[in-house]
Protein backbone atom coordinates (compact mmCIF):
# COMPACT_ATOMS: atom_id res chain seq x y z
CA UNK A 1 0.00 0.00 0.00
CA UNK A 2 2.79 2.80 0.89
CA UNK A 3 4.39 1.50 -1.98
CA UNK A 4 1.71 2.43 -4.12
CA UNK A 5 0.88 5.13 -2.34
CA UNK A 6 4.44 6.37 -3.03
CA UNK A 7 4.17 5.88 -6.71
CA UNK A 8 1.23 7.61 -6.80
CA UNK A 9 2.22 11.19 -5.36
CA UNK A 10 5.31 10.94 -7.69
CA UNK A 11 3.01 10.62 -10.66
CA UNK A 12 0.92 13.21 -9.28
CA UNK A 13 4.09 15.33 -8.98
CA UNK A 14 5.23 14.56 -12.75
CA UNK A 15 1.62 15.30 -13.94
CA UNK A 16 1.54 18.44 -11.86
CA UNK A 17 4.62 19.76 -13.65
CA UNK A 18 4.01 18.77 -16.73
CA UNK A 19 0.28 21.04 -16.11
CA UNK A 20 2.46 23.81 -15.32
CA UNK A 21 5.06 24.30 -18.22
CA UNK A 22 2.30 23.49 -20.51
CA UNK A 23 -0.13 26.54 -19.02
CA UNK A 24 3.45 28.91 -18.37
CA UNK A 25 4.23 27.87 -22.15
CA UNK A 26 1.26 28.80 -23.33
CA UNK A 27 0.53 31.95 -21.59
CA UNK A 28 4.04 33.24 -22.58
CA UNK A 29 3.41 32.65 -25.84
CA UNK A 30 0.00 34.54 -25.46
CA UNK A 31 1.91 37.26 -23.88
CA UNK A 32 4.10 37.49 -27.29
CA UNK A 33 0.92 38.54 -29.73
CA UNK A 34 -0.94 40.56 -26.92
CA UNK A 35 2.26 42.75 -25.82
CA UNK A 36 0.27 45.45 -24.47
CA UNK A 37 -1.20 43.66 -21.88
CA UNK A 38 1.64 44.01 -18.76
CA UNK A 39 -0.99 42.04 -16.79
CA UNK A 40 -0.29 38.86 -19.00
CA UNK A 41 3.05 39.18 -19.05
CA UNK A 42 3.24 39.26 -15.17
CA UNK A 43 0.58 35.91 -14.99
CA UNK A 44 2.94 34.01 -17.35
CA UNK A 45 6.23 34.57 -14.47
CA UNK A 46 3.75 33.64 -12.06
CA UNK A 47 2.85 30.08 -13.41
CA UNK A 48 6.68 29.74 -14.66
CA UNK A 49 7.72 30.53 -10.68
CA UNK A 50 4.80 28.20 -9.36
CA UNK A 51 6.02 25.83 -11.73
CA UNK A 52 9.92 26.36 -10.97
CA UNK A 53 8.31 26.22 -7.18
CA UNK A 54 7.15 22.61 -7.57
CA UNK A 55 10.14 21.14 -9.10
CA UNK A 56 11.96 22.28 -6.21
CA UNK A 57 9.78 20.82 -3.68
CA UNK A 58 9.58 17.76 -5.15
CA UNK A 59 13.16 17.15 -6.16
CA UNK A 60 13.92 17.67 -2.77
CA UNK A 61 11.80 15.61 -0.37
CA UNK A 62 13.60 16.06 2.91
CA UNK A 63 12.51 19.57 3.12
CA UNK A 64 15.75 21.21 3.62
CA UNK A 65 17.17 24.59 1.62
CA UNK A 66 15.94 24.20 -1.80
CA UNK A 67 12.19 23.32 -0.79
CA UNK A 68 12.14 24.93 2.21
CA UNK A 69 12.97 28.15 1.25
CA UNK A 70 13.76 28.44 -2.66
CA UNK A 71 10.40 26.60 -2.86
CA UNK A 72 8.67 28.90 -0.29
CA UNK A 73 10.24 32.29 -1.89
CA UNK A 74 9.04 31.14 -5.43
CA UNK A 75 5.36 30.34 -3.98
CA UNK A 76 5.39 33.88 -2.57
CA UNK A 77 6.68 35.31 -5.30
CA UNK A 78 4.19 33.69 -7.40
CA UNK A 79 1.36 34.84 -5.30
CA UNK A 80 2.53 38.18 -5.47
CA UNK A 81 2.80 38.58 -9.13
CA UNK A 82 -0.73 37.12 -9.46
CA UNK A 83 -1.97 39.79 -7.55
CA UNK A 84 -0.17 42.45 -8.95
CA UNK A 85 -1.21 41.44 -12.10
CA UNK A 86 -4.83 41.38 -11.12
CA UNK A 87 -4.49 44.91 -9.31
CA UNK A 88 -3.01 46.34 -13.21
CA UNK A 89 -5.68 44.36 -14.80
CA UNK A 90 -8.47 45.98 -13.01
CA UNK A 91 -7.32 49.52 -12.91
CA UNK A 92 -6.23 49.18 -9.22
CA UNK A 93 -3.22 51.38 -8.39
CA UNK A 94 -0.85 49.12 -6.23
CA UNK A 95 2.68 49.70 -5.35
CA UNK A 96 5.36 46.23 -5.16
CA UNK A 97 5.98 47.54 -1.66
CA UNK A 98 2.71 46.00 -0.63
CA UNK A 99 3.13 42.10 -1.70
CA UNK A 100 7.35 42.75 -1.20
CA UNK A 101 6.15 43.10 2.79
CA UNK A 102 4.14 40.21 3.05
CA UNK A 103 6.78 37.85 0.38
CA UNK A 104 8.98 38.94 3.41
CA UNK A 105 6.99 37.98 6.14
CA UNK A 106 6.68 35.04 4.91
CA UNK A 107 10.55 34.03 3.49
CA UNK A 108 11.57 35.46 7.45
CA UNK A 109 8.97 32.63 8.80
CA UNK A 110 10.00 29.81 6.57
CA UNK A 111 13.41 30.79 7.40
CA UNK A 112 12.76 29.89 11.39
CA UNK A 113 11.18 27.34 10.63
CA UNK A 114 14.19 25.79 8.84
CA UNK A 115 16.09 26.81 11.79
CA UNK A 116 13.57 25.22 14.77
CA UNK A 117 11.47 22.83 12.72
CA UNK A 118 8.21 22.87 14.67
CA UNK A 119 5.88 19.31 14.29
CA UNK A 120 4.91 19.03 10.39
CA UNK A 121 0.78 19.54 11.41
CA UNK A 122 1.95 23.34 12.81
CA UNK A 123 4.23 23.60 9.39
CA UNK A 124 1.23 22.87 7.35
CA UNK A 125 -1.43 24.84 9.11
CA UNK A 126 1.04 27.78 8.80
CA UNK A 127 1.57 27.05 4.94
CA UNK A 128 -2.38 27.09 4.88
CA UNK A 129 -2.42 30.69 6.32
CA UNK A 130 -0.17 32.04 3.84
CA UNK A 131 -2.19 30.42 0.97
CA UNK A 132 -5.40 31.97 2.67
CA UNK A 133 -3.75 35.56 2.78
CA UNK A 134 -2.96 35.70 -0.53
CA UNK A 135 -6.17 34.32 -1.69
CA UNK A 136 -8.01 36.77 0.53
CA UNK A 137 -6.24 39.89 -1.63
CA UNK A 138 -6.89 38.31 -4.15
CA UNK A 139 -10.77 37.46 -4.14
CA UNK A 140 -11.05 41.36 -2.15
CA UNK A 141 -9.32 42.72 -5.39
CA UNK A 142 -11.53 40.88 -8.10
CA UNK A 143 -15.03 41.30 -6.19
CA UNK A 144 -15.11 44.90 -4.80
CA UNK A 145 -12.15 46.85 -7.38
CA UNK A 146 -12.96 45.58 -10.55
CA UNK A 147 -14.77 48.00 -12.46
CA UNK A 148 -18.31 46.39 -14.10
CA UNK A 149 -17.02 45.52 -17.14
CA UNK A 150 -14.97 43.21 -15.99
CA UNK A 151 -16.75 41.74 -13.01
CA UNK A 152 -18.43 38.30 -14.54
CA UNK A 153 -14.52 37.11 -15.34
CA UNK A 154 -13.56 38.51 -11.96
CA UNK A 155 -16.11 36.98 -10.37
CA UNK A 156 -15.64 33.64 -11.40
CA UNK A 157 -11.73 34.03 -11.13
CA UNK A 158 -13.05 35.13 -7.18
CA UNK A 159 -14.75 31.93 -7.07
CA UNK A 160 -11.45 29.76 -7.35
CA UNK A 161 -9.59 31.97 -5.08
CA UNK A 162 -12.64 31.42 -2.55
CA UNK A 163 -12.49 27.22 -3.50
CA UNK A 164 -8.41 27.34 -2.88
CA UNK A 165 -8.83 28.85 0.91
CA UNK A 166 -11.54 26.62 1.84
CA UNK A 167 -9.65 23.95 0.48
CA UNK A 168 -6.26 25.16 2.85
CA UNK A 169 -8.90 26.05 5.85
CA UNK A 170 -10.14 22.16 5.65
CA UNK A 171 -6.71 20.88 5.14
CA UNK A 172 -5.11 22.72 8.24
CA UNK A 173 -8.22 21.46 10.43
CA UNK A 174 -7.12 17.94 9.57
CA UNK A 175 -3.31 18.43 10.06
CA UNK A 176 -4.14 20.24 13.48
CA UNK A 177 -5.81 16.88 14.57
CA UNK A 178 -4.27 15.26 17.39
CA UNK A 179 -3.80 11.98 16.32
CA UNK A 180 -2.66 13.12 12.76
CA UNK A 181 1.76 11.99 13.62
CA UNK A 182 0.28 8.24 13.99
CA UNK A 183 -1.90 7.97 10.49
CA UNK A 184 0.83 7.29 7.82
CA UNK A 185 -1.93 6.83 5.41
CA UNK A 186 -3.99 9.91 6.13
CA UNK A 187 -0.71 12.07 5.76
CA UNK A 188 -0.14 10.42 2.46
CA UNK A 189 -3.47 11.19 1.36
CA UNK A 190 -3.32 14.50 2.39
CA UNK A 191 -0.27 14.39 0.49
CA UNK A 192 -1.87 12.96 -3.01
CA UNK A 193 -4.84 15.42 -2.33
CA UNK A 194 -2.52 18.78 -2.35
CA UNK A 195 -1.18 17.39 -5.60
CA UNK A 196 -4.71 17.16 -6.64
CA UNK A 197 -6.39 19.85 -5.36
CA UNK A 198 -2.74 21.95 -7.07
CA UNK A 199 -3.31 20.57 -10.54
CA UNK A 200 -7.28 21.59 -11.03
CA UNK A 201 -6.69 24.92 -9.28
CA UNK A 202 -3.87 25.70 -11.85
CA UNK A 203 -6.07 24.91 -14.43
CA UNK A 204 -8.82 26.48 -13.34
CA UNK A 205 -7.04 29.76 -12.91
CA UNK A 206 -5.50 30.01 -16.04
CA UNK A 207 -9.01 29.71 -17.39
CA UNK A 208 -10.25 32.52 -14.88
CA UNK A 209 -6.95 34.95 -15.97
CA UNK A 210 -7.79 33.82 -19.80
CA UNK A 211 -11.50 34.72 -19.49
CA UNK A 212 -10.80 38.35 -17.61
CA UNK A 213 -8.45 38.81 -20.82
CA UNK A 214 -10.99 38.22 -22.83
CA UNK A 215 -13.39 40.31 -21.55
CA UNK A 216 -10.77 43.13 -21.26
CA UNK A 217 -10.49 42.64 -25.17
CA UNK A 218 -13.60 42.93 -25.70
CA UNK A 219 -14.60 45.84 -24.14
CA UNK A 220 -11.54 47.30 -25.20
CA UNK A 221 -12.50 46.77 -28.90
CA UNK A 222 -16.08 47.56 -28.30
CA UNK A 223 -14.71 50.84 -26.71
CA UNK A 224 -12.44 52.05 -30.35
CA UNK A 225 -15.49 51.28 -32.28
CA UNK A 226 -17.06 53.45 -29.76
CA UNK A 227 -14.52 56.12 -29.21
CA UNK A 228 -13.05 58.71 -31.51
CA UNK A 229 -9.16 57.71 -31.29
CA UNK A 230 -7.71 61.44 -30.99
CA UNK A 231 -10.12 63.37 -28.95
CA UNK A 232 -11.53 60.47 -27.08
CA UNK A 233 -14.83 61.41 -27.49
CA UNK A 234 -17.96 59.19 -28.99
CA UNK A 235 -17.81 58.98 -32.46
CA UNK A 236 -20.80 59.80 -34.87
CA UNK A 237 -22.51 55.96 -34.70
CA UNK A 238 -21.62 55.94 -31.13
CA UNK A 239 -23.64 58.95 -30.12
CA UNK A 240 -26.49 58.07 -32.90
CA UNK A 241 -27.03 55.09 -30.99
CA UNK A 242 -26.90 55.88 -27.12
CA UNK A 243 -28.98 59.34 -28.29
CA UNK A 244 -31.83 57.44 -29.41
CA UNK A 245 -32.20 55.51 -25.79
CA UNK A 246 -31.41 59.00 -23.66
CA UNK A 247 -33.83 61.10 -25.74
CA UNK A 248 -36.44 58.75 -25.37
CA UNK A 249 -36.29 58.54 -21.42
CA UNK A 250 -36.96 62.22 -21.59
CA UNK A 251 -40.14 62.22 -23.69
CA UNK A 252 -42.24 65.10 -23.41
CA UNK A 253 -39.27 67.46 -22.22
CA UNK A 254 -37.29 69.54 -24.39
CA UNK A 255 -33.83 68.30 -25.42
CA UNK A 256 -31.35 70.24 -26.83
CA UNK A 257 -28.51 69.84 -29.69
CA UNK A 258 -25.23 71.87 -30.03
CA UNK A 259 -23.46 71.72 -33.61
CA UNK A 260 -19.95 73.32 -33.12
CA UNK A 261 -18.14 73.99 -36.31
CA UNK A 262 -14.40 75.05 -35.75
CA UNK A 263 -13.94 77.92 -37.91
CA UNK A 264 -11.18 78.55 -40.71
CA UNK A 265 -9.94 75.19 -39.68
CA UNK A 266 -8.22 75.05 -43.32
CA UNK A 267 -6.14 78.02 -42.71
CA UNK A 268 -5.23 76.06 -39.50
CA UNK A 269 -4.35 72.77 -41.16
CA UNK A 270 -2.48 74.75 -43.93
CA UNK A 271 -0.30 76.79 -41.14
CA UNK A 272 0.52 74.39 -38.49
CA UNK A 273 0.10 70.94 -40.43
CA UNK A 274 -2.40 68.35 -40.06
CA UNK A 275 -0.43 67.95 -36.68
CA UNK A 276 -1.00 71.46 -35.63
CA UNK A 277 -4.72 70.78 -36.51
CA UNK A 278 -5.28 67.80 -34.56
CA UNK A 279 -3.71 69.60 -31.69
CA UNK A 280 -6.79 72.52 -31.74
CA UNK A 281 -9.21 69.36 -32.06
CA UNK A 282 -8.03 68.15 -29.01
CA UNK A 283 -7.48 71.46 -27.36
CA UNK A 284 -11.33 72.37 -28.25
CA UNK A 285 -13.03 68.70 -26.94
CA UNK A 286 -11.13 69.40 -23.75
CA UNK A 287 -12.13 72.90 -23.27
CA UNK A 288 -15.71 71.75 -23.74
CA UNK A 289 -15.49 69.40 -21.26
CA UNK A 290 -13.24 71.21 -18.54
CA UNK A 291 -16.75 73.86 -18.34
CA UNK A 292 -18.37 70.81 -16.69
CA UNK A 293 -21.49 69.80 -19.12
CA UNK A 294 -25.53 69.19 -17.49
CA UNK A 295 -25.91 65.61 -16.38
CA UNK A 296 -26.12 63.19 -19.03
CA UNK A 297 -25.23 65.13 -22.30
CA UNK A 298 -23.49 63.04 -24.92
CA UNK A 299 -20.64 65.05 -26.30
CA UNK A 300 -19.32 63.93 -29.97
CA UNK A 301 -16.97 64.41 -32.40
CA UNK A 302 -19.45 64.22 -35.33
CA UNK A 303 -17.20 64.47 -38.20
CA UNK A 304 -13.80 66.07 -38.84
CA UNK A 305 -13.91 69.64 -37.54
CA UNK A 306 -17.54 69.50 -36.10
CA UNK A 307 -18.89 68.31 -32.57
CA UNK A 308 -22.01 67.91 -31.20
CA UNK A 309 -23.48 68.25 -27.86
CA UNK A 310 -26.90 66.74 -27.10
CA UNK A 311 -28.32 68.13 -23.51
CA UNK A 312 -31.65 66.19 -22.79
CA UNK A 313 -34.36 67.86 -20.84
CA UNK A 314 -32.57 71.40 -21.49
CA UNK A 315 -35.25 74.72 -22.95
CA UNK A 316 -34.44 76.78 -25.78
CA UNK A 317 -33.13 79.38 -23.48
CA UNK A 318 -30.43 77.75 -21.58
CA UNK A 319 -29.24 75.67 -24.46
CA UNK A 320 -28.66 79.34 -25.97
CA UNK A 321 -27.09 80.46 -22.86
CA UNK A 322 -25.16 77.49 -22.66
CA UNK A 323 -23.66 77.33 -26.56
CA UNK A 324 -22.97 80.98 -25.86
CA UNK A 325 -20.93 80.28 -22.97
CA UNK A 326 -18.89 77.50 -24.88
CA UNK A 327 -18.19 80.18 -27.65
CA UNK A 328 -16.66 82.76 -25.30
CA UNK A 329 -14.49 80.09 -24.05
CA UNK A 330 -13.25 78.79 -26.19
CA UNK A 331 -12.24 81.98 -27.95
CA UNK A 332 -10.35 82.83 -24.55
CA UNK A 333 -8.68 79.66 -24.35
CA UNK A 334 -5.37 79.47 -27.76
CA UNK A 335 -4.26 75.82 -27.98
CA UNK A 336 -0.45 75.22 -27.35
CA UNK A 337 1.34 73.51 -30.47
CA UNK A 338 4.85 73.59 -31.05
CA UNK A 339 5.83 76.17 -28.49
CA UNK A 340 3.26 78.58 -30.09
CA UNK A 341 -0.31 79.86 -29.52
CA UNK A 342 -3.02 78.92 -31.43
CA UNK A 343 -6.49 80.85 -31.60
CA UNK A 344 -9.64 79.95 -33.14
CA UNK A 345 -13.39 80.65 -32.89
CA UNK A 346 -16.24 78.26 -33.31
CA UNK A 347 -19.66 78.63 -34.68
CA UNK A 348 -22.90 76.98 -32.84
CA UNK A 349 -25.73 76.06 -34.42
CA UNK A 350 -28.54 75.52 -31.62
CA UNK A 351 -31.90 73.71 -31.88
CA UNK A 352 -34.30 72.72 -28.59
CA UNK A 353 -37.29 70.94 -29.13
CA UNK A 354 -39.44 68.20 -27.40
CA UNK A 355 -39.05 66.22 -30.70
CA UNK A 356 -37.18 63.44 -29.81
CA UNK A 357 -36.42 61.92 -33.07
CA UNK A 358 -32.57 63.09 -32.68
CA UNK A 359 -31.77 63.49 -36.44
CA UNK A 360 -34.29 66.21 -36.80
CA UNK A 361 -32.76 67.77 -33.94
CA UNK A 362 -29.26 67.90 -35.58
CA UNK A 363 -30.95 68.89 -38.88
CA UNK A 364 -32.30 72.13 -37.44
CA UNK A 365 -28.91 72.54 -35.60
CA UNK A 366 -26.84 71.88 -38.93
CA UNK A 367 -29.18 74.77 -40.67
CA UNK A 368 -28.59 77.00 -37.59
CA UNK A 369 -24.83 76.98 -38.03
CA UNK A 370 -24.80 77.32 -41.53
CA UNK A 371 -26.50 80.35 -40.44
CA UNK A 372 -24.21 81.21 -38.02
CA UNK A 373 -21.14 81.00 -40.79
CA UNK A 374 -22.18 82.97 -43.10
CA UNK A 375 -23.36 85.53 -40.85
CA UNK A 376 -19.44 85.89 -39.57
CA UNK A 377 -18.57 82.75 -37.57
CA UNK A 378 -17.88 83.09 -34.42
CA UNK A 379 -21.49 83.51 -33.36
CA UNK A 380 -24.70 81.08 -31.91
CA UNK A 381 -27.78 80.86 -34.28
CA UNK A 382 -30.43 79.19 -32.78
CA UNK A 383 -33.05 77.33 -34.95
Amino acid sequence: MDGVSGLDVHTLGVIGLAVGVTIALSFTLLSLVLRGMLALHIWAAAFWMLTAAGLAEGYDEKSTFLSAIVGSALIALANGAMVLGIAIHIGQPLRWRWPALVITLFLAIQVSFLLAPPPQAVEAAVFGGKSIVWDAWMVWLLLFRAPRELRTSAAFTAMIFIIDALFYLARGAVSLHPEMDSHALLATVLTASNYLFGILCTFLLSTGFTLMLAQRLVHDLRRAAEVDGLTGLLNRSALLRESNRQLASGRGYPNAALLFDLDNFKAINDRWGHAGGDAVLKHFAEVIRSVGLPAHSLFSRYGGEEFLLLVPGMDPRDAAGLAEALRLRVAEAPASYSDASIAFTTSVGVCASSDTRVHQLIQAADEALYRAKNAGRNRVETA
